[in-house]
Formats: C-alpha cells, sequence, structure tokens
C-alpha cells in the first residue's frame, strides 16, 4: 500500500534520512521505534509531503501510495485524494476551540454529509469522554483526552491509513492501553497504521511488524513478535 524506496532526505545540509526502504500493507500496523533523532518523525512528515522547516526536503528516493508517486504531491492531496493523515506528536489540536468545532474543521475538503454525520457519532462512540465535553475548550482537556480528540480529529477526514507520532506521550498507563485498544479496533475494522512509538513494549504488542531507526536508517526489521524477543531491542528498548 505503501513503499519507501531508498529516501534521503535534509534540513539544509544536514541530512535526516540515509536511505530508508519500508512498506506497510493494507490493513496492517507498522511499528517504527528508535532513539530520538533516529528519524521516525522526519520519515512521517516526510511521506506527508509537509514542506520544510516541518519536514526534511526529499534529495533522493520515492514514496509510492498505491501505485502512485507522491513525491510531489501536496500535503492537501495526501490527505483529501489518498486518504492519509497524520495525528502529529503534540497533538495540535485548537485549543481556543471546542471540541466539537477541531472535529468538524477535519471534515473541509468532504463531499459526504451522510457519512460525515456517521463517523461524528462513531468518534464519539470510539471516545465517550469527548462526546462529555464535545462543547468544551480544547485546551482545557486532560493530556489524554486531548490526545483521544487528535486521533478523533483525524478519523473525521475520512482517510483509510493514519501516521500516529507518539500517541502514548504524557498518558497515563491505563489511558495508554485504552488508546492501544482504540488503534487495534479501527485496525481490526480496516484501517491502516503506521505508528511511531518510543514505548516499544506497547508498540510490539498491538503491531504486525516493525522497522528499527537509528541515525536515519533502516537497522532491524521483522515481525512484532520476532523483534519483541531479539536480544539487541530488549536490551535498547525493552529495559531487558
Amino acid at each position: 500500500m505503501l513503499v519507501l524506496d531508498n529516501l534521503h532526505a535534509s534540513y539544509g545540509n544536514v541530512a535526516a534520512l540515509h536511505g530508508i526502504t519500508l512498506n506497510v500493507q493494507e490493513g496492517e500496523i507498522v511499528a517504527l521505534l528508535g532513539a530520538n533523532g533516529a528519524g521516525k518523525t522526519s520519515t512521517l512528515m516526510s511521506i506527508m509531503r509537509l514542506a520544510p522547516p516541518d519536514a526534511p526536503k526529499l534529495t533522493q528516493g520515492k514514496i509510492s501510495f498505491q501505485g502512485n508517486d507522491l513525491a510531489t504531491e501536496q500535503p492537501h492531496k495526501v490527505v483529501s485524494h489518498y486518504g492519509m493523515t497524520l495525528v502529529p506528536e503534540g497533538r495540535r489540536i485548537f485549543g481556543n476551540l471546542t471540541v466539537a468545532e477541531n472535529l468538524k474543521l477535519a471534515t473541509y475538503s468532504r463531499k459526504d454529509p451522510a457519512k460525515i454525520k456517521t463517523d461524528y457519532h462513531r468518534v464519539f462512540s470510539l471516545f465517550p469522554r469527548l462526546s462529555d465535553r464535545k462543547h468544551q475548550a480544547s485546551g482545557t482537556l486532560s493530556g489524554g483526552e486531548q490526545q483521544m480528540l487528535a486521533v478523533a480529529r483525524a478519523l473525521m477526514s475520512g482517510v483509510r491509513f493514519i501516521l500516529l507520532d507518539e500517541p502514548s506521550m504524557g498518558l497515563a498507563p491505563l489511558l495508554m492501553k485504552e488508546m492501544f485498544q482504540v488503534l487495534k479496533q479501527l485496525n481490526e475494522e480496516g484501517m491502516t497504521i503506521l505508528i511511531v512509538e518510543q514505548n516499544a513494549h506497547i508498540a510490539l504488542q498491538y503491531a504486525h511488524r516493525g522497522y528499527v531507526l537509528e541515525t536515519g536508517k533502516v537497522v532491524m526489521e521483522g515481525s512484532a513478535k520476532e523483534l519483541a524477543q531479539n536480544n539487541q531491542i530488549q536490551k535498547a528498548y525493552l529495559g531487558a
């Protein structure tokens, strides 16, 4: 579904990605693991075609989605035409707008009012806390509730492929588990997911496959089970 082939990218003269090659098949949850500065966020930003300085500039390689070349696409086309969106690190919700207004903004390019209404009810069934706070300013929500809103907003854009950057960051263990259970449910319903996550324990518990990045390169890949049982991964990321 999504293929990165020998992707190189840089922030000005500073190289961020050094030949990233990976793929995500339809219906998978794939995890990107790695330490800070490994290139995980840069990979997601490159896929979404965000312009510098938010994302690095592509210098070599290919990004294809279902056979279509994304390298020259505009970010809004990646969302509206190809059905792929990003839940960024730090959530980046509009804190001065209500929960309902944040969700409505995500539907700006959609032309299917009946499906929008269905999705609106669906996100509140997935995240009942948001239903209780739909008219509350988003900036007053707890960190966990804001993360729920960030995911719900992504769903309201009508996509079938979600990229998530550190969705567990700042969440209490119970909320973290709740978030990943929702992601699992979405995946079982057909959503394809690429997730960047420093908490390798929970990422490998829910993912089908994974890639490990170091300094802008893929240094290891395999099934979630294989990675979880790998001695290097256990020492570096699982606290073994």
